[in-house]
């Protein structure tokens, strides 16, 4: 059927997702040009308040050339230049100091950590990097960059002090071989993208990968280092977790999806087309199905173009006539509607008839379906085995299809509809079958995934414990003043 729904698409549960694992390292430039996956990322909305948590960022080989509009793709290698010795002139005489103290105010100190100093530079590559990662939105949020900064750093000095940035040699070859590849990868995506002219000269090409890569703080030596941090993290994680139980019980499955449902149901709060809309549309996946749905199959009939085109030109003329004086509309155009449905109805008699005949005769509907359907819908599996969901409130159906499905003749699973000329032709539909309300069944793809979600906020609660500890042992005073200033000045800047 041409307008059914599209496929719901599996999301993240109800409940807000928090961050996992942390990174030691500024690693998120590389994941986000190469488009790597970020499964771990939480919705900007849930990151207000990054207390204690810091994304992992997920490292997987490119799949796809970066796109050129992301960041120019440079013509050339940039030309290494040895910047020209100032003249005794140029040179800056002792009374110009105050000009450097007023360079030195353009990057003030924000922070530091244990006496050294994170200035405003340190800080804008890291809100550069989480807002292009999607972590935040807020551009000019210097605070929760500047906290994301610390906790980094402070990771790394813990990374440090339990030795896990310590590797053998063999395991530091390893990272070098994997980076290898990866680079190797990338550079032949970029030649492949942007070099495909058989005139191209493919050397300068490479040449432009690594200048463009470079430009965006990416090569072969940072890839390497970045499955260092890595590996760093993963030992911290198994040393956090030594002796901890984190396993997640079947009782916190149950739990969690009961919880989901009942939200999902006030949520809903018995309007079908918030319900519809939200799920047909935006993919999102509900916990809790509302009471009145039906499963609904069909055999869809194609018709004439010319007179489908007279039944819609009818059909419009006679809805403009309906107005609030006149709610019945023209007498007149609606005889006309009647008259292009019967025509429509006339012109595949022969079909329907025969359709009707051998349901009488007891062949079961699918059979007809497979025989006679034009809806490619009708050709999936497991819609054919559940039916189109249809509710008597339902808006993402054509209209004509709905009452059809809840007609007189509809009372109960096996009946079938009388032929009904919709937007997309003749319709003959069968009752399939009731759809409980109430909770969903835990289908085995929402039992991985809310497993998933546990086992991921337990491991996180266990390094929030850990970090927040880690945390009290550093001196960390903040620059408010100039923190102020800035977050005030961007954002009258961006009125």
């Amino acid at each position: 059927m041409s307008n059914s729904p599209k496929k719901s698409k599996t999301i993240a549960i109800v409940c807000a997702v928090v961050v996992v694992l942390a990174a030691a390292f500024c690693l998120y430039q590389f994941t986000d040009i190469f488009g790597a996956k970020q499964n771990n990322a939480v919705p900007a909305e849930a990151q207000s308040a990054p207390e204690a948590t810091v994304a992992v960022i997920a490292t997987d080989a490119p799949t796809e050339a970066p796109a050129p509009t992301d960041a120019p793709a440079p013509t050339e290698a940039p030309a290494e230049e040895t910047p020209a010795e100032p003249s005794a002139e140029e040179q800056p005489a002792a009374e110009e100091e105050p000009a450097a103290e007023e360079a030195q105010d353009e990057n003030p100190v924000l922070a530091t950590l244990d006496g050294n100093e994170i200035t405003l530079t340190d800080t804008q590559a890291m809100l550069s990097s989480l807002v292009s990662g999607g972590y935040i939105t807020d551009s000019t949020d210097y605070k929760t960059a500047l906290d994301y900064l610390i906790q980094t750093r402070v990771l790394a000095a813990k990374i440090t002090e339990l030795g896990f940035d310590q590797f053998t040699d063999e395991e530091k070859a390893d990272f070098a071989a994997k980076a290898e590849a990866e680079w190797n990868e990338a550079i032949e995506q970029y030649v492949s993208y942007f070099g495909g002219a058989e005139d191209t000269n493919v050397e300068q090409t490479r040449q432009e990968a690594v200048a463009y890569y470079a430009a965006h703080g990416i090569t072969e030596e940072s890839i390497a280092r970045q499955y260092q941090a890595e590996a760093s993290q993963e030992k911290l994680e198994a040393y956090l977790l030594e002796g901890k139980n984190v396993a997640v019980t079947e009782e916190e499955i149950q739990a969690l999806f009961d919880e989901a449902a009942e939200q999902d149901k006030a949520s809903i709060g018995g309007n079908i087309g918030t319900y519809e809309l939200y799920q047909a549309y935006y993919g999102q996946q509900f916990f809790y199905m509302p009471e009145g749905y039906r499963g609904i199959i069909h055999i869809l009939l194609d018709v004439d173009e010319a007179l489908m085109d007279a039944y819609t030109q009818a059909q419009s003329a006679y809805e403009e006539s309906v107005t609030e004086e006149k709610p019945d509309g023209d007498e007149a155009l609606k005889a006309a509607v009647d008259e292009a449905r019967q025509a429509i109805l006339d012109s595949r008699k022969e079909t329907i008839d025969d359709i009707y005949a051998r349901l009488e005769k007891g062949e079961e509907f699918t059979a007809l379906i497979a025989e006679y359907n034009q809806d490619p819908g009708m050709k999936d599996e497991s819609r054919l085995a559940d039916g189109y969901l249809v509710h008597q409130e339902s808006l993402i159906w054509d209209p004509v299809f709905t009452a059809a499905a809840f007609s007189e003749k509809m009372v109960k699973p096996g009946d079938v509809s009388d032929p009904v000329v919709g937007q997309n032709g003749i319709h003959i539909l069968y009752y399939l079958r009731d759809v409980p309300g109430g909770k969903v069944e835990m289908t085995d793809e929402i039992r991985a995934e809310i497993e998933t979600y546990l086992d991921s906020s337990k491991k996180n609660q266990v390094f929030s414990e850990a970090l927040s500890e880690w945390m009290t042992q550093h001196e960390i005073v903040y620059n408010q003043e100039a923190i102020y200033a800035l977050t005030n000045s961007a954002e009258t800047t961006a009125e």
